[in-house]
């Protein structure tokens, strides 16, 4: 079983590093059915979005292999996600080609293009293209249910970066150079 999902995370991942796998299972019989998986892992890249570590906890479910069409399906679970993304993550992630759109966007809220983000001081600092960090405006992160928001700390106007009905956003923290963010959601691949 343990083989099996690190295969299917090494094929949903463009990147993965997996660091511990636990398999809990309350009547210690495996048929497909898991009562808990906990997954650790760094490194991450999955759909172009670049994670320095994870910590997954899933809840029933349900795996089901095809082998003749070499196809897996996960049936409806419950999971709960803790993830870490470094600046440099972020950086990595808002610069991919795939990521144009969320650029082009944060470029038109903050009025100005940019280069890199910096984090200092529970805030987000945009790095002009000409190398200098406009420190007078500071921008932080908000959620609320389902959604992740930069917000402009002077003026509170808002850009919603992250709306998904089918992600609950638990909570958000900004450190320095990096943020945490725990989700927790129901998945279903097939």
């Amino acid at each position: 079983m343990r083989l099996g999902i690190v295969t299917i995370l090494k094929i949903i991942c463009e990147k993965i590093t997996i660091k511990n796998i636990e398999i809990v299972n309350k009547n210690n019989k495996l048929k497909g059915v898991i009562d808990e998986l906990y997954i650790k892992a760094e490194s991450i890249i999955f759909n172009k979005i670049y994670i320095s570590n994870i910590n997954i906890k899933l809840s029933n479910l349900v795996l089901k292999f095809a082998l003749n069409n070499k196809k897996f399906f996960i049936n409806n679970c419950s999971t709960l996600l803790h993830m870490r993304l470094s600046k440099d993550n972020i950086n990595e992630t808002i610069f991919n080609k795939n990521w144009n759109r969320l650029k082009t966007s944060i470029e038109s809220y903050i009025l100005m293009s940019f280069q890199s983000i910096e984090i200092h001081n529970n805030s987000i600092y945009f790095i002009s293209s000409d190398k200098l960090p406009n420190k007078d405006i500071k921008y932080t992160l908000k959620y609320d249910e389902n959604s992740i928001s930069l917000v402009n700390n002077i003026n509170q106007r808002r850009l919603t970066l992250i709306n998904d009905k089918n992600i609950s956003v638990n909570n958000l923290f900004l450190y320095e150079n990096y943020i945490e963010v725990e989700l927790s959601s129901k998945i279903k691949f097939n």
